[in-house]
């Protein structure tokens, strides 16, 4: 139990930290929307990375259920439709940066996008109360 609880811990950690930086880059590119478009690219950038942490951070917490308890956790209703609206939201985050990031003209993102990218990051956040509250 304890090297479970050690892998659950360090999966939080990394899990936590994409939280509050999927959360907070955009808030931030918003908030200094005049920087310069280099620092702007930048956030964008680290948001795209923020996202797919908390898809991989994700996945690694039914992946330590799946091996160390030999099933994945059993979540209730209102835990699996929180969990399916992080998933919607890292997958909105993550499509909405690549367009922009295949378009290719060097300008960072608009501040439509740079909101939207919020309201995902601060949904996913919502979504994780729930998720935890009712798992």
């Amino acid at each position: 139990m304890e090297t479970e609880n050690a892998f659950y811990a360090g999966v939080q950690i990394i899990h936590n930290f994409g939280a509050a930086t999927v959360a907070a880059a955009p808030v931030a590119a918003l908030w200094f929307r005049d920087a310069r478009a280099e620092e702007l690219r930048r956030l964008a950038f680290l948001t795209f990375f923020a996202w797919l942490i908390q898809a991989a951070s994700g996945v690694g917490f039914g992946t330590i259920s799946f091996f160390m308890e030999g099933e994945l956790p059993e979540i209730h209703h209102q835990a699996r439709i929180a969990l399916i609206v992080k998933i919607l939201c890292a997958a909105s985050a993550l499509i909405l940066l690549s367009i922009h990031f295949i378009r290719r003209t060097g300008a960072p993102p608009g501040p439509a996008s740079w909101r939207a990218l919020a309201g995902f990051g601060f949904t996913a956040l919502a979504a994780a109360a729930v998720l935890r509250w009712f798992s």
